[in-house]
């Protein structure tokens, strides 16, 4: 490894003879030398701001050292002051020191004194530089670096949070520094789980790997495979260096393949399964036709056959959605108000709402929009809608309508919003309600929402979820 290079000298020294000495000296060792023979030269001197040892003499024609030093430090604030003094004014050189000077030499100065003086000072001053420049190379690559960095103390609160944490997180560093990590990032569920094992790390100091879910600005959740290690002097006491990779998408990219064997497999039954069962329904909705006819006039018996009908087409629904959902979109459009489909698929929906209090409100801009859909195929999208409405809402039920018209380039586009009054989604709802087999319904294949962005994506237009509150669903269609 190299060792410390020369250095620029500046002295400031009256004595002629002792000046010229301590510059072939220096010049000897190959070091750059600079003078001055009183306090006026050595401010004036363009050399004194470049200079890294200045050797100041205690006693000059024109000032003290102790006068100088203040000006020294302005003027050459990198420079390292070495006081060169004579045993009397020893007391003198103390004070310069505490005043911030970095060291002293006695008079007559000793030439290896004086260069182990200097090597000493220039080690010194070689070592802070690379350390300057490790700094700033470990600076450079950990905003380079396509990864999570966070440093923490031992109490949790985060001392370093890396420019790509804020980029995918949405938390600037200024809104993190020195709160606690858990409680800022970590969902509820995971907070109780991921404490003992941090503690354990910096009980046991190993480096460990595990996986945890992380909570950004906006809500939404990120899967973070972390990977931590103690290290000493975090502000004095031991932290830890956590380095997190967001497998977010992998990790979908995963659930989706292991969703896509799952749906090929159930497929592939429910093709013989739903014909076979389809022949069963048909053959035991004729029976229960015959049995209403024998029971007529027996109302206790006719109200069972009527809820067995009730079973059997909630049975043949479930068979329809998973059928559906396998088969292709076959679209037959034709020119529909749209708020008029919405309420005739409300109407339909009298029986669910037998009991309650229940109501659709349609705003004026919705009821002029008219676009060229299935007219099967977008009431069954509006129906899962309000039927999610009517599950997940309390009464009095309040759902709103409303519309309107946007334009983009060459095209026209219908935007409807559906929105209940109920509770809402939570960020994990929100993301998932389209998966297919995603239900928080006690009933159902949780394949009502997906069947939904399926056929309103084959119509050519996009159905998300909007702000709120409460669940608010938009569906833009082309015009």
């Amino acid at each position: 490894m190299e060792g410390p290079p020369p250095l620029c000298i500046f002295i400031i020294e009256d004595d002629l003879d002792t000046c010229d000495n301590l510059r072939d000296i220096l010049e000897l060792d190959q070091h750059t030398v600079y003078s001055a023979n009183t306090a006026r030269q050595a401010l004036q001197s363009d050399a004194l701001t470049t200079a890294a040892v200045v050797l100041l003499d205690w006693k000059l024609p024109d000032a003290t050292a102790l006068e100088l030093l203040s000006q020294v430090n302005v003027i050459a604030p990198e420079a390292d002051v070495v006081i060169v003094t004579g045993h009397g004014d020893f007391d003198q050189a103390v004070t310069a020191l505490r005043q911030g000077a970095v060291d002293y030499l006695l008079k007559p100065i000793n030439p290896q004194a004086l260069r182990g003086n200097l090597q000493r000072l220039a080690h010194r001053r070689w070592l802070a530089q690379e350390k300057a420049r490790s700094d700033a190379m470990f600076r450079n690559l950990v905003r380079a670096a396509p990864c999570l960095i966070v440093i923490l103390r031992q109490d949790l609160s985060i001392s370093y949070f890396s420019p790509f944490a804020e980029n995918l997180t949405g938390h600037h560093i200024d809104n993190v520094l020195n709160k606690n990590f858990v409680q800022v990032f970590l969902p509820e569920v995971y907070q109780s789980a991921v404490t003992p094992t941090i503690d354990n790390v910096f009980a046991q100091r190993l480096a460990e790997s595990h996986q945890t879910a992380i909570r950004c600005a906006d809500g939404t959740q990120r899967w973070i495979v972390w990977n931590t290690q103690v290290i000493d002097n975090v502000d004095g006491t031991a932290g830890m260096l956590a380095i997190g990779q967001d497998v977010t998408e992998s990790r979908r990219a995963t659930e989706q393949l292991v969703q896509a064997e799952r749906l090929a497999a159930i497929g592939e039954a429910m093709t013989g399964l739903a014909h076979e069962s389809r022949n069963a329904l048909q053959r035991s909705q004729a029976f229960l036709e015959l049995l209403s006819v024998e029971v007529v006039g027996q109302a206790e018996a006719l109200r069972l056959v009527d809820c067995i009908q009730h079973a059997q087409n909630h049975l043949h629904q479930l068979y329809e959605e998973v059928r559906q959902y396998a088969a292709p979109v076959r679209l037959e459009r034709h020119s529909y108000v749209l708020s008029e489909l919405v309420e005739e698929t409300w109407a339909h929906l009298e029986q669910a709402r037998a009991g309650r209090q229940a109501q659709l409100h349609i705003e004026e801009s919705a009821r002029s929009l008219k676009a060229n859909v299935d007219r099967f195929m977008i009431q069954q999208v509006f129906r899962n809608i309000l039927e999610n409405s009517l599950a997940a809402c309390a009464d009095p039920v309040t759902i709103l309508l409303r519309g309107n018209i946007s334009s983009k380039p060459g095209q026209k586009q219908f935007q409807l919003s559906l929105q209940d009054n109920g509770p809402g989604l939570n960020s994990d709802q929100r993301e998932r309600i389209f998966n297919p087999f995603y239900t928080t319904k006690t009933r159902g294949t949780g394949l009502g929402m997906t069947l939904s962005r399926r056929i309103v994506e084959a119509h050519g237009g996009q159905i998300d979820v909007g702000p709120g509150p409460g669940t608010e669903i938009l569906i833009v269609l082309p015009g």
